[in-house]
């Protein structure tokens, strides 16, 4: 899934790499859907799916 950064965290499964505002990623969906929650990202491909956000479709 591709994922775009909203707020600059680093990244703890990447040598603690910054990960800036306006960065975009392409991650599992689950580590998608971990840093939706934690509202430091948000989707913005995923793949093959409904095109709604993972966690917003789940309500």
């Amino acid at each position: 899934m591709k994922i775009r950064v909203i707020h600059d965290f680093y990244d703890k499964e990447n040598d603690l790499k910054l990960r800036s505002v306006g960065d975009t990623l392409t991650v599992s969906k689950d580590r998608a859907e971990y840093l939706v929650r934690m509202k430091i990202a948000e989707v913005i491909d995923s793949k093959g799916g409904d095109p709604e956000s993972p966690i917003e479709a789940q309500g």
